[in-house]
C-alpha cells in the first residue's frame, strides 16, 4: 500500500533543502547576490508580498531584516492590490513570492509594482511562469516539488528567503548555509520524533478549535500552522500573536481550551514561555514549541510538544513547522479525511472570485 504523499513530502524536506542549498550556492548564487544588492541600495522601502504560505515564509526573513533597521513590510497580495497601490513608489523594491508563480493575485501586484517604476523580484518555484515574465530578477527556490499540500515549497520558500536576508545583512550567505546543512541531519531526526510524538498530541488537537501563538519570525509558523489545519484537516484554527492574545483574546480561555504557543525566538521566548505556562496553570490543554525549562516535569509548566534540538534561532522555522505540519496530517486522518483531498480550492488560484466543485479534489494548493 502507498504512502499518502504528504507524509512522504515531510520525510523529504531534508533532502530538498541540500538541493536548494546546492543551487543557491551553485548556478543561481549570482542571482541571490544581485537580488540581495537590489534590496541593500534601495532608496525606499522593501515590500515582500504573496498569499497564503508564500506570504507567511517571507516572516522570518522580514523581521530578520527589520530587527536590522531596514524598511521592509511583509503585506498580502490581496490587499495591496485593492488598498495600498497607490502608496507605491518608484525607487521601491517589491518581493513578490509565489510558489507556482501564477497565483492571480501576486501577478497582479507584480504588474501594478512594474507600473509604479519599482524593481520587481520575483520568488517561485516554477520556471518561465506568469511572474516570472513580469520580474525584474527572478530567484528561484529550486524546492523538490510537493504532491497536494505545501510542505517542502513552503520550508524551501523560508530558507531562499532567509539566505537572501544573509546575502543583504553580511554580504553572503555561505556561513547560514553551511549551518543549515549541518543541521539537517539534526531535521530528519525532529521529523521522526515528531511522527513518534504524535500518537501522544490526540486529546490536544481533538475537540476545538487549537490557538497558534507567537512572535516575530515564529509568526510564520504561527499562520502556516493554522493554514495547514484549515486545509488538511478541515478543522477551525486560530493563529495569533501571542502580544495580542493578552489584549482581550485570552477571555475565552477555559478548560477546553487549546494551544500551541511558539517559544523559539530568543528575544521574547521569556515572554511566551509565561504565557505557555500561565495558561497551563489556568487548567488549558497547551503545547510548548521551543527550548525547554528545568523541571519539565514540574506542574507549574506547560509540557513541550516534542524535544527542542539545539539549532541557531535563525534555523527555528525550518523546525518549529514540523510539528504542526505532522499534527495536521494525523489530525486528518484522526477524522477519518484524506490529506491532500481539497473541495474547493485549485492547484493554482487564477481568479479572484469563486470556487471549484468537489470534483477539484485532490489537487494541491500552491500560492
Amino acid at each position: 500500500m502507498n504512502r499518502i504523499p504528504m507524509l512522504d513530502n515531510i520525510l523529504a524536506q531534508p533532502a530538498s533543502h541540500r538541493a536548494l542549498l546546492a543551487l543557491q550556492h551553485g548556478e543561481r548564487h549570482a542571482m541571490l547576490s544581485a537580488c540581495a544588492e537590489r534590496i541593500r541600495k534601495a532608496p525606499g522601502r522593501v515590500i515582500f508580498s504573496g498569499m497564503g504560505g508564500s506570504l507567511f515564509a517571507a516572516m522570518p526573513a522580514v523581521s530578520r531584516l527589520w530587527q536590522e533597521g531596514y524598511a521592509v513590510q511583509a503585506i498580502e497580495s490581496a490587499e495591496l492590490l485593492h488598498y495600498g497601490s497607490a502608496a507605491l513608489r518608484g525607487g521601491e523594491v517589491g518581493v513578490v513570492i509565489s510558489r507556482s508563480g501564477g497565483s492571480i493575485e501576486p501577478v497582479l501586484v507584480a504588474e501594478k509594482m512594474r507600473q509604479a517604476g519599482m524593481t520587481v523580484i520575483g520568488v517561485t518555484n516554477v520556471p518561465d511562469s506568469s511572474l516570472e515574465q513580469l520580474a525584474d530578477l527572478t530567484l528561484p527556490i529550486g524546492s523538490q516539488a510537493d504532491k497536494l499540500i505545501a510542505v517542502q515549497t513552503y520550508t524551501g520558500t523560508v530558507l531562499t528567503l532567509l539566505l537572501l536576508a544573509e546575502e543583504v545583512l553580511a554580504g553572503g550567505s555561505g556561513k547560514l548555509s553551511d549551518a543549515c546543512g549541518a543541521a539537517l541531519p539534526a531535521l530528519s531526526a525532529h521529523i521522526d520524533e515528531c511522527l513518534r510524538e504524535s500518537d501522544s498530541w490526540q486529546d490536544l488537537l481533538m475537540g476545538g478549535p487549537l490557538y497558534l501563538l507567537g512572535r516575530g519570525p515564529a509568526l510564520a509558523s504561527v499562520y502556516e500552522g493554522a493554514l495547514l489545519l484549515h486545509e488538511t484537516a478541515k478543522t477551525a484554527a486560530v493563529g495569533m500573536s501571542s502580544g495580542q492574545f493578552r489584549h482581550g483574546p485570552a477571555e475565552v480561555i477555559s478548560g477546553d481550551f487549546r494551544a500551541v504557543v511558539f517559544g523559539t525566538p530568543p528575544t521574547t521566548r521569556a515572554l511566551d514561555r509565561t504565557l505557555a505556562d500561565d495558561l497551563f496553570r489556568l487548567g488549558a490543554k497547551v503545547g510548548w514549541i521551543g527550548p525547554s525549562v528545568e523541571k519539565v516535569d514540574s506542574h507549574d509548566h506547560a509540557p513541550s510538544l516534542v524535544p527542542w534540538p539545539e539549532l541557531a534561532p535563525v534555523l527555528a522555522p525550518l523546525f518549529e513547522i514540523v510539528p504542526l505540519q505532522v499534527a495536521a496530517y494525523r489530525l486528518a486522518l484522526w477524522r477519518g479525511i484524506t490529506p491532500g483531498d481539497f473541495r474547493f480550492v485549485t492547484e493554482v488560484t487564477s481568479s479572484e472570485s469563486g470556487f471549484a466543485s468537489s470534483s477539484a479534489s485532490s489537487r494541491a494548493h500552491d500560492a
